[in-house]
């Protein structure tokens, strides 16, 4: 009796915060489109604030970003801004007219586009499992339905993939600029890369590790997301990311496109996109004259 007491509590609760969150309102929710104030719980620990030297509206801004959730479907902002910038590309690739990641794939063209999904994009996953035309990786799996990628150096072959989507996982691996000129390797001509990546926007990018012949070498202190406690090093920063990464992202051949949240500076989500074969000729005309 107990244990069913408790479930309808929790029951309760969760009924109260959705309608709470109705009715205060909100902009609609890029994974589920619920309209409603997000709820929020702070997640950012101490030491996270102390390593990344977070001022107080940075600190403000990032824990908004991870910490505020939709009270029907629980994406983050960050997810559901990324989720958004999925269902807009897709739109822009495809044709299909969605207003929401949980609505894109019932479009029979949204499901034919070849999506790779590098490492779990959280609650988006289960919408993106959808598509037919999904390839997605977890780096280190062991698992011998999910297939391990490294960003640094893909298995696909050139040209393989409409979208590209990668959730704060590219402040994990050692060489980032690698990194994105794979992904942009990988996407066919006009094909796009949608990732999020915590940007601390007034100060250049920062390199806390590299790794020199294999051997992890660390330049900072050691900083950790998701598992601080054990210490793991799939979860190791090795960059913070700053505002030069525009400019790196066109480096590595993109054309780049922000969505913004007109509050929250933390909050952005990057469309990156391959430019096509006849741009890509030009640029390369003008660049060898």
């Amino acid at each position: 009796m107990s244990q069913l007491l408790k479930r309808l509590h929790r029951t309760g609760r969760r009924a109260r915060e959705i309608i709470g969150s109705r009715i205060e309102g909100g902009a609609p929710c890029g994974t589920c489109g619920f309209e409603g104030k997000p709820l929020h719980r702070g997640v950012l620990w101490p030491g996270l604030v102390a390593e990344w030297e977070l001022t107080p509206p940075w600190h403000r801004w990032m824990d908004e970003r991870e910490g505020s959730r939709c009270a029907w479907c629980g994406s983050s902002l960050r997810s559901g801004q990324l989720a958004a910038a999925i269902v807009s590309a897709a739109n822009r690739l495809c044709g299909s007219s969605a207003t929401r990641l949980a609505a894109l794939f019932r479009d029979p063209r949204a499901r034919a586009l070849a999506i790779a999904e590098i490492n779990s994009a959280g609650n988006l996953h289960r919408y993106l499992a959808r598509c037919a035309g999904l390839r997605f990786s977890e780096f280190g799996s062991t698992a011998p339905a999910v297939p391990s990628q490294d960003l640094m150096q893909l298995s696909y072959a050139d040209a393989s993939f409409d979208l590209v989507i990668t959730s704060d996982t590219l402040e994990h691996v050692p060489d980032i600029d690698r990194a994105l000129r794979e992904t942009c390797r990988v996407l066919k001509p006009g094909g796009m890369h949608v990732f999020s990546v915590p940007v601390v926007w007034d100060r250049p990018t920062r390199q806390r590790a590299t790794l020199n012949d294999g051997v992890l070498v660390h330049l900072l202190p050691p900083s950790h997301h998701g598992a601080p406690q054990e210490g793991k090093t799939d979860f190791l920063v090795f960059n913070e990311v700053g505002g030069d990464f525009v400019a790196r992202c066109s480096a590595a051949g993109f054309e780049v496109e922000l969505l913004r949240d007109a509050v929250n500076p933390a909050l952005v989500t990057f469309i990156a996109q391959r430019p096509s074969s006849a741009i890509r000729d030009s640029v390369g005309s003008v660049g060898s004259v």
